[in-house]
């Protein structure tokens, strides 16, 4: 192959297209075709969720605002519907007031004296239940020849009496003429009109509604007429204050505006009720269709600018034509700045993750490309006679294969010039040997050194400490004997002789460096051991400040072992930590149990010890030291403790792991093989359960 492209003239034009775009893909950089797909990979996913959750959203908000507005349309035209049948019941009261009947009569009559005395107690009744009402504006009796009789003008609540020169004919007017046509029982309600009748324009100027009821008299025969005028804009004010956002329409039966209720003051104008306006200008026919045909329930319905709830009032269940319609509005335009939020996170969260992958992707890229380009150089080299280049890749995968077949056929190219190259470089391996081998030794030797000093250092101490510990023993003893020794006295000297027997315990695993004596191996139960320990230990961790907390997770578990050794050992670690804690620090032990794995691969089960504390911690140069004989940091310090945990260690076949860091404390981790045999277990239990009350020795790190 020359690396020269040629396009075979047989090949389909879509095999040929498809490997023109591959010949165009080739020729872009490793590091493009990482990131590319990288971010591709981050984007379209962020992107996905991000629409999903956008629509979701503009979903619950539409949900939640039909409901809102299909809640407050419903609330207000049960007021309304109650405020219309309080009117009636009003009106059904007052025609039956008793006076009412009697002036009607005596009017009829024409015994003005009576009629007179009538209609002054008929007004003294009117005013007692005008009291208060500032929706009615007038409260009014007609006779049956549609004269006013008695009429109260009510004000801010107040009502006041018109003087009889001022009383009016109403006879001629359409709602009274069609208030008389009623039967019994029956309320007429009038359209709400701007007070004009057969084209006069009366005083106030206002939005009134007729609520009329005739007053029967003997006979069935209509004696006059009670009638209550209401002012609509206290009837608007029924339908109250509404959100951002909202606004109502109140329509009557034929379409037209009666009123408005929002925060629009140009909206109020419009479609107020001497506009003329009516439904049909602002919607369209199946909006006003659908409202148009709905019956008493309520109903919603959404259009492209807001979302609208509606619901009836009817005046007569048995004129369902006679009603008024009211429409609550909520404008979608309310809805669209939590989604246009969204959109801005989603941007926001796009950009993050593009930042996110396209570092990432760099940073792969440079991973990737580096290597190559490392090659590529060496290449050039070769290229130029330096037969004798190497590559040094270390990156674990196929591009350390392919360095590593590089580097191998380098040195076949080479042999020749690298022949004295390879004595030179074996001699000087030779020497680093010797030189590595010399150094061991030398530790070796200074190592023998010391435990030669040590083994001196133990002697004397067992010769000037045993004898006199073998005296104290011997003399307790002695005084245990007697017969005038109290029991508390008693059992001071058991504590003693226990004591003395510790210490001698101590000075035999002192002697450990002079003469290597074999542990006493049996089953012991190593969280007895800690146990115990931790009784031990706890009061002077209290008394320096330091917490402690044990955490024993390993259950029934048995190990083979000196329990006195183990015992020595946990109480060196325990206490090591403690002299490296401050006061109010804490100092954490673990017991655990690590099982086999199932397939049978690797170690079979382990119980850990792991203490750790919250101390200074060391760097990897001390680290490295602190199982060397006579090494200590602390002032007053032997340089033992940890020397002997090693052997104790080793002796029980153990493991240990020792991590730490300047600042972020220290923590040991010793592990012990398993014993599953039950006949060992029991064995150790029962020397565990002699060994409780000894108390172990300070060791110093």
């Amino acid at each position: 192959m020359d690396g020269t492209d040629q396009t075979n003239p047989s090949e389909p034009p879509e095999k040929t297209g498809s490997s023109s775009w591959m010949r165009r893909l080739q020729h872009v950089s490793l590091r493009t075709k990482l990131v590319v797909p990288m971010v591709a990979l981050a984007v379209v996913p962020a992107v996905g969720v991000g629409v999903f959750t956008i629509s979701r959203m503009q979903s619950a908000l539409e949900r939640s605002a039909i409901e809102r507005v299909r809640s407050v349309t419903e609330t207000r035209v049960k007021s309304l519907r109650q405020f219309v049948a309080n009117v009636a019941e009003d009106l059904r009261f007052l025609s039956k007031i008793r006076v009412l009947q009697e002036l009607a009569r005596a009017e009829m009559e024409n015994d003005g004296l009576r009629s007179e005395g009538l209609r002054q107690t008929a007004e003294e009744q009117l005013l007692i239940f005008s009291q208060g009402e500032r929706v009615y504006y007038q409260v009014r009796y007609l006779d049956r020849t549609g004269r006013e009789v008695v009429r109260l003008n009510i004000g801010e609540g107040v009502p006041t009496v018109v003087p009889t020169e001022k009383l009016q004919d109403k006879s001629h007017r359409y709602y009274v003429q069609a208030a008389f046509a009623l039967p019994e029982g029956k309320i007429y309600t009038s359209p709400m009109d701007l007070n004009v009748e057969h084209g006069v324009v009366e005083v106030p100027h206002r939005r009134v509604v007729r609520y009329a009821a005739p007053v029967i008299g003997s006979g069935r025969r209509g004696l006059g007429l009670v009638m209550i005028n209401v002012d609509a804009d206290h009837l608007l004010s029924l339908i109250g204050s509404l959100a951002v956002g909202e606004e109502a329409w109140l329509v009557d039966e034929e379409g037209g505006y009666l009123g408005y209720v929002g925060s629009s003051q140009e909206r109020a104008s419009r479609f107020h009720l001497d506009q003329g306006r009516e439904i049909f200008e602002d919607f369209g026919a199946e909006v006003i269709s659908t409202i148009s045909e709905a019956g008493e329930g309520m109903g919603t319905l959404e259009t492209e600018e807001s979302i609208l709830a509606y619901g009836s009032i009817a005046f007569d269940p048995q004129m369902p034509g006679r009603k008024w319609m009211l429409i609550v509005g909520h404008s979608l335009e309310t809805l669209r700045p939590p989604i246009r939020q969204a959109a801005v996170v989603l941007l926001v969260i796009v950009a993050l993750v593009v930042a996110v992958g396209g570092t990432l992707g760099i940073l792969v890229s440079l991973y990737l490309a580096r290597p190559v380009e490392v090659l590529r150089s060496a290449t050039r080299r070769i290229a130029a006679g330096e037969l004798s280049q190497t590559v040094a890749i270390t990156t674990g995968d196929e591009i350390e294969g392919l360095a590593n077949d590089f580097n191998a056929m380098m040195k076949q190219l080479s042999r020749a010039q690298a022949r004295l190259a390879s004595w030179n470089r074996d001699l000087t391996r030779e020497v680093e040997e010797q030189t590595e081998h010399l150094q061991r030794l030398q530790t070796g030797f200074a190592r023998a050194d010391k435990l030669a000093s040590l083994g001196q250092m133990t002697a004397g101490v067992m010769h000037e400490v045993g004898n006199p510990l073998a005296a104290i023993k011997t003399r307790i003893q002695v005084a245990e004997e007697g017969q005038n020794i109290d029991e508390g006295s008693q059992k001071l000297l058991r504590e003693v002789l226990d004591e003395v027997n510790r210490l001698a315990r101590f000075l035999h695993s002192f002697s450990r460096f002079s003469r290597l004596s074999e542990p006493k191996m049996q089953g012991v139960s190593l969280a007895e051991v800690v146990d115990g320990v931790m009784t031990l230990v706890s009061p002077e961790l209290r008394r320096r400040g330091v917490k402690l907390h044990v955490n024993d997770v390993s259950g029934i578990s048995t190990i083979r072992g000196d329990a006195d050794q183990l015992r020595q050992l946990v109480m060196n670690l325990v206490l090591n930590a403690c002299d490296s804690s401050e006061a109010g620090s804490e100092v954490r032990v673990q017991l655990r149990r690590v099982e086999p794995r199932p397939d049978g691969n690797g170690e079979g089960g382990r119980i850990v010890v792991e203490v750790e504390d919250e101390g200074m911690g060391m760097d990897p140069e001390l680290l490295g030291k602190i199982w060397d004989p006579f090494f200590t940091t602390k002032p007053a310090g032997a340089g033992l403790g940890l020397s002997i945990c090693r052997e104790v260690i080793r002796d029980h076949g153990g493991e240990v792991d020792v991590r730490s860091s300047p600042g972020a404390g220290t923590t040991i981790r010793v592990s012990f093989p398993l014993v599953e045999d039950p006949e060992q277990a029991s064995s150790g239990s029962e020397e565990q359960g002699d060994n409780m009350s000894r108390h172990g020795s300070q060791a110093e790190r």
